[in-house]
């Protein structure tokens, strides 16, 4: 299922006329250097592709099919490292001594030769540097001497008269040395044009690529076309998968005799052909290096697609993945710039979708800007070693799955301030769940998964998430919008499925004084007290809530009695007193006993009633600051 829809997806794509994508016989590869050669064959200049960024990344650029290799050594054609281009490598001191000093290293050959030792680094030729060099030319040879064309010939001649001890010799190569020995990948240009995007090159090219396609003799039913064709044996790596390999993980693989069956070998236990392997790792690779298919989930890397070309779909899931609120956007813009006007755009596209969704209304095609019958799919990959894991699958069509995005961000809507985000983002979300000084990489990774699963399928949130921010509103000791959204949109899941005994219509979005609830009423009772005793002395380091608030909400009992005889002190001397009194006499009207235990829902409607009452605090002095004003 994954798989074919990833094909159907390389074909959307491929139909695409806007969209750059590789075709068959050819890869995307990051590219960081041109060496530019003259018609001797010699290197004329170095030309640096990298962005100009402080931190520059190599240039995304469509090269001759770059298959998956393992340890050995297997050169690609017309787009290398340095050590297969320049036959030299470098390491640093320690690690050079370590492989290439001792017994070990003399009996598997000669000597390498160091080009320059730093002290730090050490620039040197390898028997393997060596191999990776000559298999190179050697293939670059197979492939070229066949046609007579002036950059094929320059590039030929360039790696019959390279000397990988000439290296530290030229020029040009002294310029950029440190970043040339760093593993980027180079390509090769003859008069103004790259070897790579030659006709005539290319067409040698893919007359060797089909024919050693040829090659492949097994032949064996596709599992995702259904036709009898050549299997591939081994698939192209996924790069991009947060926290995978660099070099890339595979998706499908089989490496150990448990995972193989009837006497198969690798990939041939799950018969894939080479096109539909290509197709599928083509498309998986597009959609990881794009920016607005692909989001992070705790250590899942989320990909999501329509089958549909244009990307309205994509944005707009993208957008409600991560909204954005004005008091997000930090670039130093003037207001009207295209990025804010865009901006402000989506954002009111996104409200009227709520709006809509929160009356029960169906989206239509005015209302999304795209078919909502449209088939989406969403796609969760973690990384496990060399391999990828998938940590959720989920087909919808384009309408229904913004219809449950936007129902978990109603159910999260919550009376805020003038800071913050008004929908967090899911990222967000699971950030609140681990300390604030913690590192993203914190947040359990199974929490991903089950909050997606919850939102996507309009069930109750993970227990483990509920319990996970309760903890830290205890341990903090303060409760903000995110977290007291949460709380609220749990409760509210949990009422709707039956599995509490609180009636949905106590669980609002702000201050509701009606509401009889007595954990809701103690919370909004503790809000008051501490309130009380912070007018009462303004320089006050802490008040209640640093020693009472985690006991209070568990077990009101014994704290109650104790805060409510310490609040008298505070009450006889402000100027508020008697409304103060007034306050604590209308909470304490529905509340017959102070409950000597409280359960998890009940703990969080205690810390909903808290911080609507807070909030209620903070609206009525900003509304008498106003007027003063």
């Amino acid at each position: 299922m994954i798989l074919q829809a990833l094909c159907e997806y390389y074909d959307i794509l491929n139909s695409d006329p806007e969209v750059s994508i590789s075709k068959s016989g050819y890869s995307s590869a990051k590219v960081s250097f041109a060496l530019v050669l003259s018609g001797d064959g010699q290197i004329s200049n170095i030309v640096d592709l990298r962005s100009d960024d402080k931190n520059p990344k190599p240039r995304q650029m469509g090269v001759p099919l770059q298959e998956s290799r393992a340890a050995g050594v297997s050169p690609y054609f017309l787009c290398e490292n340095a050590k297969y281009v320049f036959g030299v490598e470098k390491l640093k001191e320690n690690e050079f001594q370590k492989k290439f000093t001792g017994t070990k290293n003399k009996n598997n050959g000669k000597e390498p030769v160091v080009l320059e030792n730093s002290g730090n680094d050490v620039i040197f030729i390898s028997q393997r540097s060596q191999e990776c060099f000559e298999r190179f030319k050697a293939l670059q040879h197979e492939i070229l001497d066949t046609i007579q064309d002036p950059d094929a010939k320059a590039f030929l001649t360039f790696l019959d008269n390279w000397n990988p001890e000439d290296f530290l010799n030229q020029s040009k190569i002294l310029e950029y040395q440190d970043d040339i020995l760093t593993g980027g990948n180079f390509v090769f240009e003859y008069k103004g044009s790259f070897l790579h995007e030659n006709a005539a090159i290319l067409k040698a090219w893919e007359r060797y690529f089909s024919q050693k396609q040829n090659e492949n003799t097994t032949v064996m039913q596709c599992l995702v076309s259904g036709q009898c064709e050549p299997i591939a044996r081994t698939h192209q790596k996924i790069k991009g998968v947060v926290g995978a390999q660099v070099s890339g993980a595979s998706l499908v693989g089989f490496n150990n005799e448990a995972f193989c069956s009837y006497g198969k070998t690798q990939s041939f236990n799950s018969p894939i052909g080479d096109q539909s392997m290509f197709r599928y790792t083509t498309a998986l690779n597009h959609l990881l290096a794009s920016q607005k298919n692909r989001i992070r989930i705790a250590d899942a890397t989320v990909v999501f697609w329509a089958e549909t070309t244009g990307g309205q779909c994509e944005d707009l899931v993208f957008s409600f993945f991560n909204p954005r609120d004005v008091e997000e956007d930090t670039e130093a813009e003037q207001p009207d710039t295209p990025s804010k006007i865009q901006d402000s755009e989506k954002r009111k596209e996104i409200e009227d979708i709520l709006k809509k969704v929160r009356k029960g209304g169906f989206l239509q095609k005015e209302d999304l800007g795209a078919d909502p019958e449209t088939k989406f799919y969403i796609l969760g990959l973690s990384p496990n070693n060399a391999r990828l894991a998938i940590r959720f699958w989920y087909v919808d069509t384009f309408g229904g799955m913004i219809a449950k995005i936007a129902q978990h961000h109603l159910d999260m809507e919550i009376i805020k301030g003038d800071f913050g985000a008004r929908h967090p983002s899911v990222f967000g979300l699971l950030k609140e769940t681990i300390a604030r000084n913690s590192e993203k990489s914190d947040v359990p990774p199974l929490l991903g998964g089950l909050l997606m699963r919850s939102i996507l399928n309009r069930t109750p949130y993970p227990l483990q998430m509920y319990n996970a921010i309760l903890n830290r509103v205890k341990v903090e000791r303060s409760i903000n919008h995110v977290k007291a959204g949460f709380i609220k949109a749990h409760l509210l899941r949990q009422s709707r499925a039956g599995l509490t005994d609180i009636q949905e219509e106590l669980i609002t979005m702000s201050l509701n004084e009606d509401n009889p609830n007595v954990p809701y009423r103690l919370g909004r009772l503790f809000a008051v007290l501490e309130s009380v005793q912070r007018d009462t002395n303004k320089d006050m380091g802490s008040t209640i809530r640093s020693k009472y608030f985690s006991s209070a909400a568990a077990t009101p009992a014994v704290v109650f009695p104790v805060l409510l005889k310490l609040a008298q002190h505070h009450i006889a001397k402000s100027d508020w007193g008697f409304k103060t009194n007034r306050s604590i006499e209308e909470i304490l009207s529905e509340v017959d006993a102070f409950p000597e235990f409280m359960n998890l829902d009940d703990q969080g409607m205690f810390m909903l009633g808290y911080y609507h009452q807070r909030q209620a605090f903070f609206a009525k002095k900003k509304t008498t600051t106003t007027e003063e004003e």
